[in-house]
């Protein structure tokens, strides 16, 4: 008879201790349920915020801020520190066509077109000429507060153009890269 006691009390032990460990299990499922209900609510407002941030934010390439900025890989590189260009030459020696490098033939294709010479000369005072083949094409140039950008604006024929143009390190060679846009795909090497 002690047995039969001992097993039904066994018995009622063994079900209360399941029947607690359920009620655990469901209000641990609820709390985490929860927890994480407000862990994505958290995200997602931080994502809009992060979002509205972004969209708020003014575009800067790396030549501004020499950090890394979005879009192509001329926007990605490393910039120097620009020095005095007053009174330098620099000879076109390749460049980048929709991100990707030129090829020897894309090179001489592009001094064809300028009628095989491209040079950037910058002069004494803030002026600086682009010399071609078949003209040159003058302007004028000033540095970033920073000094590690140049907007080079050059008049072709009455037509203005506007190059964001940088120093950085392409191989060995200290390398001006001049970009029309800021898309960062596209931009003209120039080397002493």
């Amino acid at each position: 008879m002690k047995k039969k006691y001992f097993a039904c009390a066994m018995g009622l032990v063994l079900a209360l201790s399941l029947t607690a460990c359920g009620e655990e299990e469901v209000i641990v499922e609820n709390t985490n349920e929860e927890v994480t209900q407000e862990v994505q609510t958290q995200e997602v407002q931080t994502q809009e915020v992060q979002t509205q941030e972004v969209a708020e934010a003014p575009t800067e390439t790396v030549a501004e801020t020499g950090t890394e900025a979005e879009g192509g890989p001329l926007l990605q590189v490393a910039v120097m520190e620009i020095p005095d260009l007053s009174g330098t030459e620099w000879n076109f020696a390749g460049g980048m066509i929709d991100g990707v490098e030129m090829e020897e033939e894309d090179l001489n294709a592009t001094l064809e077109t300028y009628g095989g010479t491209l040079q950037l000369v910058f002069g004494e005072d803030g002026a600086v000429t682009m010399v071609q083949g078949g003209g040159n094409a003058e302007g004028t140039y000033e540095y970033s507060d920073d000094n590690t950008a140049i907007k080079v604006t050059l008049d072709f024929g009455g037509t203005e153009v506007t190059y964001a143009g940088f120093l950085s390190e392409v191989g060995d060679t200290v390398t001006l890269i001049a970009m029309s846009d800021m898309n960062g795909y596209d931009g003209l090497y120039f080397v002493q």
